[in-house]
């Protein structure tokens, strides 16, 4: 409170003390009493008495804030509570100590005689006061009903506070199962295994009760059939779709490469919206460290470490014949033209997200002359503007596919052979 009235010093007309009182608990801000016009028998008048006071109860602890406007011998005033708190902590919490001064400064103007610079605002805040200091009073004859300032977040607050725990808490497993590399209901399955249902006995097997079996046969016999059953029940896992091949941006560097870029697109359309295994190499040293011209059929540009193929579908009229100037293979030549868009296509390779598997790898300008794309994939088309992007981002694999991955893998390493064009 002192550290206010220093601070009043500089934008109030007078000067505030503070009496500290430590037997009685009790602190005030003082404003000095000032001369008014004499009486109406010629004697001397003052004005004073304007003081903001906080005490505290010694039995409970609570503080209690205490306005009292200014007041003469004619006048006398009576003191506008303004609050009532849990604990000394709460006074100067959540800037209350600053609201209350403000208020007293308010009800000084606005109860003085002498000051010039109170304004209907003034007087229209202590009024609100004092109606406010009267509920205040009546809420507190009753101790259930005391309204006690306590510092503690408000009820938005807590309401944010804890739809933050609860969401942090339904989506506890999603995370968990995304480390895990599982959906929600394989981690349920792990979590809570169902066991085999007992199967039936067949026909057969009830026939062969009365022949005579040896024990070593019956547990042999009963594995047979669960293994049988199990084998019924299993559903067939779709199989990852592999794209490969050698391509080159440079015509003239020979070789066994393909030069029918737009192989490479024909195969990431055709299986966009899924998980594709890639075994891709293209050659790129005759437009690394040039800039790209995007009048040119195929550009490449990389950025930030994402390399961005731009491919330029021609409009094929006559069909299949000339169709084959631009893809090979057994892909259907008719689609070629569907492929068409008057912007252009793009295929976007994303590096940073390689770490989400053990077996996606994007290598790009490999000793200045190779972008190596290898391992599972995701494709994801977009379209904007007359455009078409196929955005390739390593993903999450369950259990089964990341094992269907590894096979790939190593089936591909094992050949020891650069993918041929198709």
């Amino acid at each position: 409170m002192r550290a206010a009235a220093e601070e009043a010093k500089h934008d109030y007309f007078e000067f505030l003390y503070v009496n500290r009182d430590d037997d009685r608990r009790t602190v005030q801000l003082l404003a000095s009493a000032h001369p008014i016009p004499l009486n109406l028998d010629g004697s001397a008048q003052m004005e004073g008495g304007a003081t903001l006071v906080l005490s505290q109860d010694t039995t409970l602890g609570h503080i209690v804030a205490m306005i009292y406007p200014y007041e003469t011998s004619r006048n006398s005033a009576k003191p506008i509570f303004w609050g009532f708190f849990d604990s000394p902590a709460d006074v100067v919490a959540d800037k209350w100590l600053e609201k209350v001064v403000h208020d007293f400064a308010q009800c000084c103007r606005a109860s003085s005689v002498v000051d010039q610079t109170a304004h209907r605002s003034d007087r229209l805040r202590m009024r609100w006061l004092e109606l406010r200091s009267r509920v205040l009073l009546l809420r507190g004859r009753t101790r259930w009903f005391t309204k006690l300032i306590r510092a503690k977040p408000s009820l938005g607050k807590r309401i944010i506070k804890g739809i933050s725990w609860l969401t942090a808490l339904l989506t506890l497993p999603s995370i968990v199962a995304t480390l895990m590399g599982i959906t929600i209901p394989g981690l349920w399955d792990r979590l809570y295994p169902e066991p085999l249902a007992p199967d039936k006995p067949s026909l057969s097997s009830q026939a062969t009760v009365a022949t005579p079996l040896t024990e070593a046969s019956r547990p042999v016999e009963a594995t047979a059939q669960q293994v049988k059953a199990v084998n019924a029940e299993a559903k067939p896992e779709a199989k990852m779709p592999i794209i490969s091949g050698w391509y080159t941006f440079c015509p003239s560097s020979g070789g066994e490469s393909n030069l029918k870029l737009l192989d490479f697109l024909y195969d990431v359309r055709a299986n966009a919206g899924k998980v594709a295994f890639f075994d891709v190499q293209i050659d790129i040293d005759c437009v690394l460290n040039s800039n790209p011209d995007y009048r040119a059929t195929f550009n490449r540009v990389e950025e930030g470490g994402d390399v961005h193929y731009f491919m330029q579908v021609p409009l094929i009229q006559d069909g299949v014949g000339e169709a084959g100037k631009w893809i090979s293979g057994d892909r259907d030549h008719s689609i070629l033209r569907d492929m068409y868009s008057d912007n252009g296509s793009a295929i976007a390779i994303h590096k940073g997200d390689d770490s989400r598997n053990l077996v996606s790898r994007f290598q790009p300008h490999v000793e200045g002359s190779n972008d190596i794309l290898f391992g599972p994939y995701a494709i994801k088309e977009s379209s904007d503007d007359d455009a078409i992007t196929f955005d390739l981002n390593a993903p999450f694999l369950e259990a089964a596919a990341s094992q269907q991955a590894a096979e790939i893998s190593r089936e591909t390493h094992n050949s020891r052979r650069l993918p041929q064009p198709q």
